[in-house]
């Protein structure tokens, strides 16, 4: 549902209620029964109809299809002035594609993107949401800290909140504890689960009460810490005695306390919860922790002594092809228990002795001096800060004395000091003057590029077609943008994805007449408006641009790189549509059709037509 943008529109508004009062599949139903070509639907509005579609095909875990609504509703309104549905399909694309693929590289793009317009867009709460979310995205040893600093930073904006959104301070301490737990810092992780815990106690909100519970006991594992894993076990068991509706609570406490018997070495406690969780298994959509309970499973019956149903269960993990390929170390036990039953003991003994180097080196990949670098270089800052604070404070009782000592000699300083007041007002009044200028540039910047950001490129773009209305001459707009950038930073990274859209934006600007525009409007995607140029003039500029790229080899970093791009046109003509909105939307369409015809061409819009 929307952060807090009210639906407008009472039809809309109906719909949207009507939507969350039934079934998924129902909610499916009333949408496919409800036809926006019989309603004046802004493509605002039309855009929030998608959005309802994406997050019921979400819980009906229908990934690809919630993420082909997410696309449509982002195409009507990408192009208009930001707005909360724009955000938040953003977002919640991502979280689709994170329960696609579980890829930074598929679901942070829309992260970072959704971010950066809640920075240009009044609505803390939403910045608060985008902040939390892109957070997960910086979960390296040398990063994790800008994630922690997001954090940081949206706990702010919902304490400053006149109305203080429980849940979203909640996610906030969630978010955190993963992020610590992603470095094996787990006291640190589990003391943030516990906050988030708390928090949501507040409004007895069971379910999210439980799942960070469950986080707790993860992180009271990795730290060896049996009094506290048996305290969340106790906990998880009672609010799946208190939850009412049905859900998969039980499940998931049976699970854990087969987990904390293993790693207590009660086996037949093991095996009595973990069967169990697995008779629950139903009542869960959960597959990752289902399969992970029929390894949990075989391992205590192994060691209780029951190989050949160990071998069972451990076949039954196998058969998940869904399972994440990257925990190897849960591969390998499952393949060494199936080799012990078949008397394979050589086999087996080697396949566990590689479980002991895979887990030694995660361990020792999460253990990095860089985590541990990074963290004292944050405690150096602190004590550094502490110092300089306390100097500061010596110095200003030393003036406080003074002062004292020098008080019968003011009066002859009264002239002195008012002069130097006036400097010092002068000097502020210049610092603010260049201070002013300053920000405003930066507001109307592009971080990465140096050209005109979104906002700024609209506003210039749209007063340039005003203007050429007005005088009654030509204008064309151009967008452009990377063939295969994915591919590009798939294969080479995110850091010379960047250099990438610098060296296209820096092209660009060098082809083009001081007095055009052009702005980076999306990740690698730009946004060219011209006075006084025809469409045979624009697509003359065009292909030397295309040309000009796609001819040179590009060198980052030591790394040689090859990329085109396609452009698409479109030029001001009489009776058609008159500002800049309608424009890109024709010049969007052109540089799609150039796509779909192959990719590194100019299209012009009236070839769409």
């Amino acid at each position: 549902m929307f952060t807090t943008e009210g639906l407008a529109n009472p039809t809309l508004n109906q719909l949207e209620t009507d939507v969350y009062a039934v079934t998924p599949a129902e909610a499916i139903n009333l949408l496919d029964q409800f036809d926006l070509n019989n309603h004046d639907f802004t493509p605002e509005e039309q855009a929030k109809v998608y959005f309802l579609y994406g997050q019921i095909h979400e819980k009906l875990r229908q990934l690809d299809l919630a993420i082909s609504s997410y696309d449509k509703g982002i195409a009507l309104v990408k192009y208009l002035p930001i707005s909360e549905v724009l955000i938040d399909s953003h977002l919640e694309r991502s979280f689709a594609w994170y329960l696609k693929a579980n890829d930074p590289a598929s679901y942070c793009p829309d992260r970072h993107q959704a971010l950066e317009y809640a920075r240009n867009y009044d609505n803390a709460e939403l910045l608060a949401k985008a902040m939390t979310q892109t957070a997960f995205c910086f979960i390296e040893p040398d990063n994790v800290y800008k994630g922690i600093d997001l954090l940081d930073e949206a706990l702010l904006i919902v304490d400053r909140s006149d109305n203080l959104n429980v849940n979203r301070k909640a996610m906030i301490y969630n978010a955190t504890g993963s992020l610590y737990r992603r470095v094996g810092l787990h006291q640190r992780g589990y003391e943030n689960f516990q906050k988030a815990y708390e928090t949501w106690k507040t409004i007895n909100d069971i379910e999210d009460m439980f799942n960070m519970q469950h986080n707790m006991v993860s992180q009271a594992i990795k730290l060896g810490d049996w009094d506290k894993a048996e305290d969340n076990i106790q906990q998880q068991f009672e609010l799946a005695r208190q939850a009412t509706k049905p859900n998969d609570l039980l499940f998931f406490s049976h699970l854990n306390a087969g987990r904390v018997a293993l790693r207590t070495f009660d086996f037949n406690q093991a095996v009595l919860h973990l069967e169990k969780a697995i008779s629950l298994k139903d009542t869960t959509k959960e597959q990752y922790f289902v399969t992970s309970g029929y390894l949990y499973l075989a391992i205590a019956y192994v060691r209780s002594g029951n190989l050949p149903r160990a071998a069972e269960m451990a076949q039954i993990f196998r058969q998940n092809k869904n399972f994440p390929a990257n925990m190897k170390a849960m591969f390998l036990k499952a393949d060494a228990i199936i080799a012990l039953a078949a008397g394979e003991s050589n086999k087996a003994a080697n396949l566990f002795l590689e479980v002991i180097d895979v887990e030694r080196e995660d361990n020792q990949s999460i253990i990095d001096n860089k985590v541990l670098t990074t963290s004292l270089d944050h405690n150096i800052k602190l004590a550094s800060f502490e110092n300089e604070l306390l100097a500061n404070r010596l110095a200003i009782n030393e003036l406080n004395w003074a002062a004292v000592a020098d008080k019968e000699r003011i009066s002859d300083l009264k002239l002195t000091l008012f002069l130097v007041l006036a400097i010092v007002l002068f000097s502020v009044i210049l610092v603010l003057l260049h201070s002013r200028k300053t920000l405003k540039k930066r507001a109307q910047t592009d971080y990465l590029t140096g050209l005109s950001n979104r906002g700024y490129t609209f506003r210039k773009g749209q007063r340039i077609i005003e203007r050429a209305i007005k005088k009654q001459r030509p204008a064309s707009v151009i967008i452009f943008d990377i063939d295969n950038f994915k591919a590009i930073n798939d294969r080479y990274g995110h850091h010379i994805g960047d250099l990438a859209i610098k060296a296209a934006a820096k092209r660009a600007s060098s082809w083009l007449k001081k007095q055009d525009l052009v702005g980076r409007i999306g990740g690698e995607e730009f946004l060219i408006v011209l006075d006084n140029t025809t469409l045979d003039e624009a697509f003359t500029i065009s292909d030397r641009l295309r040309n000009g790229i796609a001819a040179q080899s590009f060198h980052f970093d030591g790394i040689e790189v090859e990329f085109t791009i396609s452009l698409g046109v479109a030029t001001l003509s009489a009776g058609q549509p008159s500002n800049l909105s309608d424009l890109t939307k024709q010049a969007d369409d052109a540089l799609y059709q150039a796509k779909f015809s192959g990719k590194n061409k100019v299209y012009l819009a009236p070839q769409c037509a």
